[in-house]
């Protein structure tokens, strides 16, 4: 007959005493006279092996399914200070009576570990809780056994302390687990990297749901569980206001802890005196976006912080503007001091009590009130969202010219053109619209945009100082450039199709020649398998560009619409349009110097592209027209 041993799991001819796979001899006593004994029998279904960990209140155990046939682990709730183990080897019995609520007490947070972990049960980055019940005066969790090691364990095994790809790659699984019990207003409330386990094969599972506790907007009183380094300040109180900042000031302490090997300061200590070590002072190979990521993320004052995981994550991933904490401060602090102008300019009448507002009003009052119509095109099959992007786009030019109404209408990309050249032939063409591959019978019926540069500096912008070379009608005003990059995959690799991007994402080919319009989907898809190769793209020291989100505006238009189209140009061209569309979301680069300054502080990876912008050699119809070919070395060459 074949049994299975008790270590491994592994089923084996009882003839034998010792496991062939494993070499554990069968009879072997636990390491403990606590444990309960290998070959234990729980609830006439699953066999006890050995202890795999043991904590202050429970022992987990590797054990056999006998109906679903298959290993589990069990986690018995034992309060090591409170309970002893009976002679039977299975029944739990405590040491003195007086001590009765408090087990009872903790028993049931036991068991809604349990619960709260098997309503997430079928999440990918959640440990599976496949049974609870109680039984020899305590309870059981059954789950699914997980093969690898926790985080702590890993990082120890990797020199005390991992690079920044693998710690991101690891935290965006723990992240995806996380956006899915906050959407159920679940908190974990014991992120750390003991509760995050690496899995064989490569999946990252979050575990430990023993602190878990349902969130509400309002205070209420929440239990104290907490681990020192990694819990905010408001989790050492028991009525406290708790939320998603809270898990990610512990995941973001995590993630210090990972990429420095040093545990964060305890925050508790942090409120009498803040010390902490921004991680860049301990490891200077740390991006800046990242260091004020974490810094953010594990500010005191939880309002500072990330309001939901998403936030946090598109910070480390670069796709989010994040300012230091300091940086943010002072922000806060000059609208605290211009709500207080503004409220004397109220008290005041209308005096108008500075320069600055008396020229701003002069300068409002050049536009009319009006109404014009802005058409967009898009990949996204929602045009509503792409619509509400725009408008969200231009929240504060709306704010400074309420009487302006902006009527915006998108279409889907493969469409647009087509729409926008029937639009001319009818002589309905919207008065302000993106006209970056608009057709000549389009671009005849719109103006000069001259004007533009009465509201810009020339200077203040890449390429712009020859725009007259680029556009010659000057009817056309673009606010970024999409630069061709190599994309080069460290996945070992065996042929190169250059542009073959799902071949790339595959594995399958070395290199790819793109523009940065595509580097957020890249790191995004293909984040730590690859390189950027921005001198290999180059000849003679120069890259090639196109210019992306041309803008015209139709001569059909009234003076007011069109003075209106002029001022929305030169406000996306401004470092709050510039910054939302570019540096936020992803959408190629920034030709305003100031916001790229920024841009290539967040794309860290793309900084050298600063050498070049002077340089660029701006092509317009064959953006792409780069081919590579390999040497008899397998090296890349650049055609």
């Amino acid at each position: 007959m074949n049994i299975h041993c008790m270590k491994c799991m592994e089923e084996y001819d009882d003839e034998y005493d010792v496991c062939p796979h494993c070499g554990y001899v069968r009879g072997t006593e636990a390491d403990e006279i606590y444990y309960m004994k290998p070959e234990t029998v729980l609830y006439d279904r699953y066999i006890v092996g050995t202890v795999v960990g043991f904590g202050g209140f429970g022992i987990t155990y590797k054990a056999w399914d006998i109906q679903m046939e298959k290993t589990v682990a069990i986690k018995e709730f034992f309060p090591s200070s409170l309970v002893s183990r009976d002679d039977d080897g299975v029944t739990v019995n405590l040491y003195s009576e007086k001590n009765r609520e408090e087990f009872d007490r903790g028993l049931l947070r036991f068991l809604e570990e349990g619960k709260s972990t098997a309503r997430f049960g079928t999440h990918p980055n959640i440990v599976n809780v496949f049974d609870l019940f109680q039984d020899n005066n305590t309870g059981y969790i059954i789950m699914e056994f997980l093969e690898g090691v926790s985080l702590k364990e890993y990082i120890a095994m990797n020199d005390g302390q991992l690079d920044t790809d693998t710690t991101i790659n690891i935290l965006l699984s723990v992240i995806e687990a996380l956006k899915t019990i906050h959407k159920e207003k679940v908190l974990h409330r014991d992120i750390s990297p003991d509760n995050i386990f690496i899995c064989i094969p490569d999946k990252v599972k979050l575990i430990d749901f023993g602190a878990a506790r349902i969130s509400s907007e309002d205070e209420k009183t929440m239990s104290i569980v907490l681990k020192p380094g990694y819990a905010p300040p408001e989790q050492y109180r028991n009525k406290s206001k708790q939320g998603p900042w809270t898990d990610i000031y512990a995941l973001a302490a995590t993630m210090y802890y990972a990429l420095t090997g040093v545990v964060p300061e305890e925050s508790v200590d942090r409120v009498v005196k803040d010390e902490l070590v921004p991680p860049q002072e301990l490891v200077p190979e740390i991006p800046d976006f990242i260091n004020n990521s974490l810094m953010v993320a594990m500010a005191l004052n939880y309002e500072l912080r990330f309001k939901d995981v998403v936030e946090f994550k598109e910070a480390i991933l670069h796709q989010r503007k994040v300012l230091s904490i300091e940086a943010d401060l002072k922000r806060r602090k000059r609208r605290r001091a211009m709500a207080i102008s503004i409220l004397s300019a109220v008290v005041l009448l209308g005096v108008l009590i500075s320069g600055l507002i008396y020229n701003k009003v002069k300068f409002d009052a050049q536009l009319e009130a009006t109404s014009i119509t802005v058409w967009i095109c898009s990949d996204k099959e929602n045009l509503q969202v792409a619509e509400e992007e725009f408008n969200n786009r231009i929240t504060e030019f709306k704010k400074d010219y309420p009487h302006v109404e902006v009527q915006v209408d998108a279409f889907l990309a493969e469409e647009y053109y087509t729409k926008l050249l029937q639009a001319a032939e009818e002589d309905k063409l919207p008065t302000l619209f993106i006209s970056t591959y608009a057709d000549d019978k389009v671009l005849q019926n719109t103006i000069q945009l001259k004007n533009v540069f009465k509201a810009i500096n020339k200077k203040d912008m890449y390429l712009l100082s020859d725009y007259e070379d680029y556009f010659p009608e000057e009817n056309q005003m673009p606010t970024g450039v999409n630069v061709v990059i190599v994309y080069e995959s460290t996945v070992e690799t065996t042929e190169v199709k250059s542009n073959d991007v799902t071949a790339f994402y595959e594995g399958q080919t070395g290199y790819i020649v793109d523009g940065t319009l595509v580097y957020d989907d890249i790191q995004r898809e293909f984040g730590g398998k690859y390189n950027i190769n921005i001198e290999l793209a180059s000849e003679k020291g120069q890259l090639i560009a196109c210019f992306v989100e041309a803008w015209s505006i139709s001569e059909s238009s009234n003076e007011a619409q069109q003075n209106a189209a002029e001022r929305v140009i030169s406000y996306l061209l401004g470092e709050m349009g510039q910054d939302v569309y570019y540096n936020q979301s992803g959408n190629g680069t920034p030709i305003n110097k100031a916001c790229f300054s920024e841009y290539i502080k967040i794309n860290w990876e793309l900084s050298e592209l600063e050498g070049y912008m002077d340089n660029l050699v701006i092509d317009k119809d064959n953006l792409f027209d780069i081919e590579i070919e390999c040497d008899e070395k397998y090296q890349a060459i650049v055609k």
